[in-house]
This record gives C-alpha cells, sequence and structure tokens, in this order.
C-alpha cells in the first residue's frame, strides 16, 4: 500500500482516522497499532512474519538488557547478540534480493531435468525484501543500544513497542525514529484538531511533492535509459536526465518524509525531520548535515562517535579519514550490497576527506557559488553510481555528459521520454522549490492580496490537494524509491 494509492487515500487512511477519532484514548494505541499492522501485512504478506520476529525478539532482548543494567551485569553478551541479530536480518535479504535471482537461475542450469524449472517463477516472485526492513532494523540496533547505555528505558508495555516498530506513517521509508524520541507519545493520546490540521497541510505538501514533481519528472528517468547494457545518450540528453533524477530523488523522498511527518501529526506523533534543502548545501559534510538526517544521525551516533573515541584512545590503525571512509562504506551498504551503492557512499566519504584536508582549507575561501558547485557536482556524480544498473553504465553515462562517448543514433522514444513543454515546466518548478523559495512566494502573495497567512496556506493546500489526487488519478503506480531500501 503506498500514501499515494486510491486504496490508501479513499479508503485506508479516512477509515483509520474516522475510528482513531472516535475511539477513547484507551483504544487508540490498539487501533493504530492493529492498523498499522493491517498496513504492513498487505504491503508484504509473505514476509509479515519477519517483521513480527523482529519486534517480539527486540521487545524481549530490551527487557533483558534493561533487567541487566538494573543489576550490574554484563550487558555485552546480549547487546552484541541482538545488533548481530537485526543486522544479520537486515543484510541476509538484501543479498537475497541481490543476488538470489542469479541463484535460481545456476539452480536450474546445475539440474535442467528436476523439475527446478517450473518452480522458478514463483521462486523468483517471492524474492523481496521485507518492508521497511532497513529502517526498523536500525530503529531496533539505536533502541538496544539506548537501553545498554542507559539513555532510554525498554518498553514496559509489547502493545507500545509494536505501535512504535510498525506505525504506518514511518514503516516504509523512516524517518528512523529513535525510541527515546518517541516513548512518551506512545500509548493514549488526545485527538488535537489544530494539530491534526497542522499534519493535514504537511501531508498534502508532501503528496503534492511526489504526485506534481518527483512523478512527472519520473516518465524521462525511469522511461528505459537505466534499462540499457550501455548509455546511449547525448550530452545534453545525459545532463537533462541526470538533473531529472537529481531532482525526482529529492521531491520523492522528501515527499514520503513530509507526508510520514503529517501523517504522524495527524495521530499524535511527533517523527524528527528528514530534510533540511540539501542541494542548498556547500559541501558534502553540510549536505549530509541536510540529507536523510535521521540516518546520517543514527551512523555519527552509532558508529562515526565510537571509532572517534578509539582514535582518541589511542588505537593506531584509526584515523579521522579511515572512519569517515568506514562509515560511508557502511552507508552505501545499508542502500544495498551492490558495487554501485558502494561506490556511491565511499565517493562522498572521500569528498568529506578532502574537505577535511588542507586542500577544505582553500575550498573554504573560494567563492560561496563555487564551494556550492563542489557540492553539487559530486552529488549528481554520486546519483549516476546510485541509480546506474552498474559501475560500467555508470562510467558510460559519465562519458556522456563530458561527450567522450557520443551515442551510436538518435535514441528512440522508447528509451528517452520527449521532453515537453509540461517537463520544463516541472524542471523549473523542481528547481525552485528544491530551494527554501516557498516562504518567500508566500509573503510575495500575502502583500499582493492581503489574504491572511493561515487563509493563504489553506487555500494553497486544497489547490495542492486537488491537483496532486488529479495526476494520481490519471497515473499508473508510481513507487517510492526509497521504499526499495
Amino acid at each position: 500500500m503506498n500514501f499515494t494509492s486510491p486504496l490508501f487515500l479513499f479508503a485506508f487512511l479516512p477509515v483509520t482516522l474516522t475510528v482513531y477519532g472516535i475511539v477513547g484514548e484507551k483504544w487508540r494505541p490498539w487501533v493504530f497499532t492493529l492498523s498499522s499492522l493491517a498496513f504492513c501485512l498487505w504491503a508484504g504478506p509473505l514476509l509479515f512474519p519477519v517483521f513480527l520476529l523482529s519486534t517480539l525478539v527486540n521487545y524481549f532482548l530490551g527487557k533483558r538488557l534493561q533487567k541487566d543494567r538494573e543489576k550490574n551485569n554484563p550487558t555485552r553478551q546480549r547487546l552484541v547478540g541482538g545488533i548481530i541479530f537485526n543486522l544479520a536480518l537486515m543484510l541476509g535479504f538484501k543479498l537475497l534480493v541481490a543476488y538470489g535471482p542469479d541463484w535460481v537461475s545456476a539452480l536450474k542450469n546445475a539440474w535442467p531435468g528436476s523439475g527446478f524449472a517450473r518452480l522458478e517463477p514463483y521462486l523468483l516472485k517471492s524474492i523481496a525484501l521485507p518492508v521497511g526492513i532497513s529502517f526498523y532494523s536500525f530503529q531496533a540496533v539505536a533502541y538496544l543500544l539506548d537501553i545498554a547505555a542507559g539513555r532510554s528505558p525498554a518498553a514496559d508495555s509489547l502493545l507500545y513497542f509494536t505501535e512504535y516498530m510498525s506505525a504506518f506513517p514511518k514503516i516504509v521509508a523512516g524517518p528512523i525514529t529513535r525510541y527515546r524520541q518517541v516513548f512518551g507519545q506512545l500509548g493514549g493520546r488526545k485527538f488535537d484538531l489544530n494539530r491534526a490540521g497542522e499534519g493535514a497541510r504537511r501531508f498534502i505538501l508532501g503528496l503534492a511533492k511526489k504526485a506534481i514533481i518527483a512523478d512527472r519528472l519520473s516518465l524521462m528517468v525511469d522511461h528505459g535509459v537505466f534499462d540499457q547494457a550501455m548509455p546511449n545518450l547525448s550530452a545534453p540528453n545525459a545532463w537533462l536526465v541526470l538533473l531529472c533524477y537529481t531532482l525526482q530523488i529529492y521531491f520523492d523522498f522528501s515527499g514520503y518524509s513530509d507526508m510520514a511527518i503529517g501523517l504522524g501529526q495527524i495521530f499524535g506523533l511527533q517523527l524528527p525531520e528528514n530534510f533540511n534543502y540539501p542541494y542548498q548545501a556547500k559541501s558534502i559534510s553540510e549536505f549530509w548535515r541536510r540529507w536523510h538526517m535521521t540516518l546520517s544521525g543514527w551512523f555519527r551516533e552509532v558508529v562515526f562517535y565510537p571509532l572517534e573515541r578509539k582514535r582518541a584512545g589511542g588505537n593506531r590503525w584509526l584515523n579521522q579519514y579511515t572512519n569517515v571512509l568506514i562509515v560511508f562504506f557502511l552507508t552505501g551498504l545499508w542502500h544495498g550490497v551492490t558495487i554501485n551503492f558502494l561506490i556511491w557512499g565511499v565517493l562522498h566519504g572521500m569528498a568529506i576527506c578532502i574537505e577535511n584536508s588542507p586542500a577544505g582549507k582553500v575550498l573554504r575561501k573560494l567563492p560561496g557559488v563555487i564551494q556550492h558547485a563542489w557540492a553539487l557536482i559530486i552529488v549528481m556524480i554520486g546519483w549516476v553510481f546510485f541509480r546506474s544498473n552498474s559501475p560500467a553504465f555508470a562510467i558510460g553515462f559519465l562519458q556522456n555528459l563530458i561527450g567522450l562517448n557520443p551515442p551510436a543514433g538518435t535514441t528512440p522514444y522508447s528509451i528517452l521520454y520527449p521532453p515537453t513543454a509540461s517537463l520544463w515546466a516541472i524542471l523549473i518548478l523542481g528547481v525552485v522549490f528544491s530551494f527554501p523559495a516557498a516562504n518567500l512566494i508566500s509573503e510575495i502573495v500575502q502583500q499582493a492580496t492581503g489574504i491572511r497567512k493561515n487563509w493563504l496556506q489553506t487555500l494553497f493546500s486544497l489547490i495542492l490537494l486537488a491537483v496532486s489526487l488529479i495526476l494520481v488519478a490519471g497515473s499508473t503506480f508510481q513507487p517510492y524509491i526509497y521504499g526499495n531500501f
């Protein structure tokens, strides 16, 4: 089930919200949790038991860790076991999705007469990631670490812990939410109409980002360009596709985060912010303080700071550069166990190492426009590897960008969607609103019309909602990019 699907918009959300608003505070955790479990079950019925297993193991392990800490018993062994369980669960499925089809084909070829070929379609169809596994696995690891360190109490209610783990606004693609951030909000909550109104406006904004901008740009990016063995694009077309993807992934993911945060507000949960206009960053370090902030914050606290403490303690194998590279290697691995994601992660890590070196001091003295260009170029080169199907394709695409690999012939429309006037309009909107222009435009309109700010926000939200629903109804399903992680 997708936030932009008619099933969610016109059935699941209205029914859940109506029941949630009618019942008393005592029953709201049950309504919200059961609705979240139904959402997870619908999204992946075959792999739903994986989520239940993860929830139960981490709940009981968290209670055991707290008892050990209160009695001053060693917690290291159980903590390490819990971390291994969560990471192995996540990486195991990522390996299965990345290489499972090859393994199935190899088995079919090894036993050609065994009837295995008849099972192949069913096996391939069953190879999938459990919905949200990368996000709730990292939440579970942080949960156990916080209990062991005394930063957070263990959940004393399986219902409340399941509510935390399964909350449908964040289960598919975050934001990665720490238990310590929300445990005081779990359980019975009052239904605040004003807060729900603010959440609805935030949800509509995210829906518009997804339906109006990201899904329109996907026609250019996902129409077949990256499904080839090698790119066949002229330099202008390659730049156009890359610009479209740069904007698509931002509006797709930040749009989902806006919808998730808005839904959380509607149901009384304050989820953490995940984006802060990352494309206005003047360095890769700043980019990661603005992009997927809950993931970068997780890696800083769970991986980077402990490595830095080891370095300060005299570990001769570690320095700040190696620690940065380790973090970004793992960041790439979190996204997928393929060479392209690892290259993408290490590229960002190397850029940050450069920024922390003497060369970075020179870079910071240059005009702001050059610093901004440096950050955008690194980010866009990274997106080439992130989106490409192989390193060879990515290198060929980069060659196309600078005219070193001219196309063999005219690219057919079946691969490259024809750029239309509407596409150029969406591109302009994407560029403008990837920077903090909305408030400025709102102030200009408010001064020109004299309409009060809250009325203007409501009117603008209604217009966005109408346009988004028309586009959703008239287009094919477009999954979230980060829903695949």
